[in-house]
C-alpha cells in the first residue's frame, strides 16, 4: 500500500502545466479521476502578446504579465486515458512601439491594457499506451511509448481594443490539433526516470475582422515541442527544452475596400530553454520554465524575445483521502 502510495506523488510532481506550449511531463499516463488545479505566473519580454504568440508586431517591445488558472481532469472515454483541461487567463501587457524606426526622426509610443485573455478548452485522447487506468492498473502500467490526439479550441473572449496594435486577446478563434508523444528511456524509477517528448501541432487561426481598420487573414502556424527529461532527485526533474514555429503568415484587407493592403510573412522561429520541476508535498507541486528565441528565419515578423513561467499545481485524488484514512485507522 506503502508503494502505491510513493508511485502517486511520483506522477503528482509531474502534473500538467499547458499554455500555448504545454511543457515537459504534460502528458504522463495517469489514473482516472486525478484532477490537477494550476496557478501560473509568465512574464514576457517578445514582440507579441503571451496569449497570441502567433500574431507577431514588428517593432515592438511588450512587457507582458500573465496569470492563468487551469484546470485538468482525467476521465476515461472509450476505454482510453482522457485528459480534458480549460484554461482561463488574465493579465497587463505594456507595449512600446517604435514608429518608423528606419527614419532620421524615429519615434515611439506606449499601449497599456489589462483584463482577460482567450479561453482555451483542450481534450486529449491516448491511442497507443495508456488504455483506462484505474488506481491498481496505473501503478502496474509500463508502457515505455505514449501516443495521444489532442484538440483543443480557443474562443476570442479576451480584452481587445481594435485601434490598438498589441492587444491580450485576439479577436480570433482557433483550432489546434496534436499528436503529443513520449518515450521512456530506461526504466520507469523513482529518482533516475528520463523520457524523452516531442508534441507536433498545428493551429487552424480565425479570421479577425476588426484590426486598424482592416479585416486579418491568418495562416496555420505549426509548431514543435520538445522535451528531453531526467530525474536529478526523489523530488525533482530537470529538463531540456526546444521548440520551433512556422507560419501565421497575414493578410490585410481594408474594411471599406475589400481590397488586400499589407502582406507578412509567417514566423520561423526556434526556441531554446530548460524546466525545473520540484515535488513540495504530496499534493503541490512547483515548475520554473524560461525560454529564449534564437536563430529566427524572418527576423522582423518572428516571435523575438524572452518568457519566464512559474507553475503551482495542486493535485489531488480521491485515492489519496482514502490512503490516509486507512492509515490513520
Amino acid at each position: 500500500m506503502k508503494y502505491l502510495y510513493i508511485t502517486l506523488v511520483t506522477l503528482f510532481m509531474f502534473g500538467p502545466a499547458q499554455a500555448q506550449l504545454d511543457g515537459p511531463r504534460t502528458y504522463l499516463a495517469a489514473p482516472k479521476k486525478l484532477n490537477i488545479l494550476s496557478a501560473h505566473f509568465i512574464n514576457a519580454k517578445i514582440n507579441a502578446s503571451a496569449n497570441n504568440l502567433s500574431f507577431i508586431t514588428p517593432g515592438t517591445i511588450t512587457d507582458n504579465n500573465l496569470y492563468m488558472l487551469t484546470y485538468n481532469r482525467s476521465q476515461p472515454v472509450l476505454g482510453r486515458t482522457f485528459f480534458s483541461n480549460l484554461i482561463v487567463p488574465a493579465g497587463n501587457i505594456t507595449a512600446t512601439l517604435n514608429v518608423d524606426p528606419l527614419g532620421p526622426g524615429a519615434t515611439s509610443s506606449s499601449v497599456f491594457q489589462h483584463g482577460f485573455g482567450d479561453l482555451t478548452w483542450l481534450n486529449t485522447i491516448n491511442l497507443i499506451g495508456a488504455e483506462e487506468l484505474m488506481i491498481k492498473d496505473f501503478v502496474r502500467h509500463e508502457s515505455p511509448s505514449l501516443l495521444y490526439l489532442q484538440a483543443g479550441i480557443t474562443f476570442p473572449t479576451g480584452q481587445y481594443d481594435s485601434e490598438s496594435p498589441v492587444n491580450i486577446g485576439s479577436n480570433q478563434f482557433k483550432l489546434k490539433l496534436g499528436l503529443p508523444f513520449i518515450q521512456r528511456i530506461g526504466p520507469w524509477i523513482t529518482g533516475k526516470s528520463m523520457t524523452f517528448e516531442v508534441f507536433p501541432a498545428y493551429t487552424i487561426i480565425g479570421k479577425n475582422n476588426d484590426f486598424q481598420g482592416q479585416e486579418v487573414e491568418q495562416s496555420g502556424l505549426f509548431t514543435l515541442e520538445s522535451h528531453l527529461t531526467k530525474d536529478i532527485t526523489k523530488s525533482g526533474y530537470l529538463s531540456l527544452d526546444y521548440s520551433y514555429m512556422n507560419g501565421g503568415s497575414s493578410e490585410f484587407f481594408s474594411k471599406e475596400t475589400g481590397m488586400l493592403v499589407n502582406e507578412q510573412a509567417g514566423q520561423n522561429v526556434h526556441l531554446i530553454g530548460a524546466t525545473l520541476g520540484l515535488n513540495i508535498n504530496d499534493n503541490l507541486n512547483l515548475t520554473l520554465t524560461h525560454n529564449q528565441t534564437f536563430s529566427s528565419g524572418n527576423d522582423n515578423v518572428s516571435l523575438d524575445g524572452t518568457v519566464t513561467k512559474i507553475t503551482l499545481s495542486w493535485i489531488f485524488h480521491d485515492f489519496q483521502n482514502k490512503f490516509k484514512n486507512y492509515m490513520g485507522d
